[in-house]
């Protein structure tokens, strides 16, 4: 698939060229107007078989150039998939290299599942979920609380006299006044005061003994929600390896674009530099060199814009995997490096028919984290419909209590058991409507599971029709791309040969590179179809 092919012809354009000489050395022996005329339709002939030789291994040398990837700027290896790296754009200016670092799509992977925000996030909720369960869990154990209090009052809580006791009479107050009148004496208090200060300090503990079954289920429902957590960061998972494929192969596209413009354009420079040659012989029209400077124009806008693509495509690439970089080299850093210097090592190995991936429809659609996902919903509703009836069941509980107090002027120890037994009375028939509301509840879910069960299904058959899909179609993007180049390499022979005008050859050109741009974005079209197809059910 090389021009090579045009070495064939040397030896003929050799002996063309031996015989042009021999014609020219007899044409320098006339007079000027006979050298004038020899040089007429048969001279121009031989000196434009030796132009051909001379565009030949021209063309040769440019298009081995091109095929090793080399810029004519520098020595460094351009982006290619042939070469199996990825290299930086330009050079630096003033021709020293930044130094590089390889990344290949194993390592990119493992990148992204490091640094990725979603997958981080999931492992959160994995956390949080366990967490939960642990609160859960900790209702099967006692309640241990401690209460301490004091107290200190300006005035006694408690002031008893006769009075109080005996009423507002004569006796009371002939009592009181007797009273006084000793106390006075013997000092005596005529009144009972207590409570201006105390304290006292508790422990309790209580265990329940049945909540309804409240505690089992709410710890069941902590489970599920582990489980839950699990299959979300499998999915997160899942669709990141999805994206940084995806963004991955959508370098190595534009990778594989910009080969093909180098190739070409590295022809028609040689070309063009011939029939420069060849217009000042007078053996080309200058239209001709005009047509191949607007198509090489072309191709350096092209070029361009290809090279735009993939820094913004690494870039977007970088972002994902959380790889550190800069767009401008002067302030790039071993931990920041310039965004031209990370490479991309690339595979060579092309992929197999879709047979060699396919896998039975239900054990994929049995083994996807939404289905599982369903099946918890499910579950979950069910679990609360059993709290809600919980609620309206007795509840039972043991305790005991021990603690000191001294409220009064004697402190006390002592310790109590007991056992209280909870029984709702008026919300029955508000749990009842409650439990029905979450019945309706758990059949909605089970349609949901039915339905998008169907969607699943569906969501894999077309999985692996686009598979089947992409590889014809990158089967005949490879035939068109085989073709169009074989295409190519022809009419350049026949163009240096006259046999065919310019406007065929631009023709050609255009052709294989749009083919080759085919092929590659077939390629990839196939490539991520068998991550998308491969990755469900793992």
């Amino acid at each position: 698939m090389t021009i090579y092919n045009i070495g064939k012809y040397i030896p003929g354009i050799r002996r063309l060229v031996h015989l042009a000489a021999a014609v020219a050395l007899f044409a320098t022996q006339l007079s000027p107007v006979v050298a004038a005329q020899s040089v007429a339709p048969g001279n121009r002939e031989s000196i434009a078989s030796e132009k051909e030789e001379s565009v030949a291994s021209d063309i040769s040398g440019k298009a081995d150039k091109a095929l090793q990837g080399s810029h004519p700027r520098c020595e460094t290896p351009l982006i290619g998939v042939a070469g199996n790296s990825l290299r930086g754009l330009e050079c630096p200016e003033g021709g020293n290299e930044l130094p590089s670092l390889s990344l290949t799509l194993a390592e990119c992977r493992e990148m992204a599942m490091r640094n990725n925000a979603a997958l981080n996030n999931a492992e959160l909720d994995i956390r949080a979920a366990w967490l939960r369960k642990q609160e859960a869990l900790s209702e099967y154990f006692p309640r241990v609380s401690a209460t301490a209090f004091g107290y200190w009052a300006m005035n006694p809580l408690l002031e008893i006299g006769v009075t109080d006791i005996l009423g507002n009479n004569d006796f009371a107050w002939n009592i009181q006044n007797e009273l006084e009148s000793f106390g006075s004496l013997y000092g005596i208090n005529t009144k009972y005061t207590a409570f201006k200060r105390g304290y006292s300090a508790s422990v309790m503990a209580i265990q329940p003994l049945y909540a309804g079954g409240r505690i089992v289920t709410g710890n069941r429902l902590a489970a599920l929600g582990i489980e839950a957590a699990q299959l979300q960061k499998g999915i997160r998972h899942r669709e990141t390896l999805e994206t940084v494929d995806s963004l991955w192969w959508q370098v190595v596209s534009l990778s594989g674009k910009l080969e093909t413009i180098d190739y070409l354009d590295g022809t028609l420079d040689t070309l063009c530099s011939s029939l420069s040659a060849a217009i000042g012989s007078g053996l080309a029209a200058e239209t001709d060199i005009l047509q191949l400077k607007l198509k090489r124009t072309e191709l350096k806008a092209a070029r361009r814009k290809v090279t735009s693509g993939i820094r913004l495509s690494k870039m977007n690439l970088f972002n994902a995997i959380g790889q550190p970089y800069t767009i401008y080299s002067s302030n790039s850093t071993p931990e920041r490096p310039f965004v031209d210097s990370l490479t991309l090592d690339t595979v060579s190995e092309l992929p197999a028919a879709p047979d060699a991936y396919w896998r039975d429809e239900d054990e994929i659609v049995a083994s996807m984290q939404e289905t599982r996902l369903l099946d918890l919903q499910v579950k979950a509703k069910r679990l609360e419909q059993r709290l809600a009836i919980g609620e309206a069941l007795p509840q039972v509980a043991v305790g005991a209590s021990t603690g000191y107090s001294n409220l009064y002027k004697k402190g006390r120890y002592n310790a109590i058991a007991f056992a209280s037994v909870q029984i709702p009375l008026s919300d029955w028939g508000k749990t009842a409507r409650r439990a029905q509301r979450i019945g309706t509840e758990i059949e909605k879910a089970e349609n949901d599971r039915d339905y998008l069960d169907s969607q699943l299904h569906l969501l894999v058959g077309k999985l692996w029709l686009d598979l089947t899909s992409a590889y014809d179609s990158w089967q005949l993007a490879e035939e068109s791309h085989a073709n169009s180049r074989r295409l190519y390499e022809v009419s350049l022979s026949n163009f240096s040969a006259g046999l065919i005008p310019l406007q065929d050859l631009l023709q050609a050109e255009t052709a294989c590179r749009t083919a080759a741009s085919a092929r590659v974005d077939a390629l990839i079209s196939y490539r991520n179809a068998i991550v998308a197809y491969t990755s469900r059910g793992e």
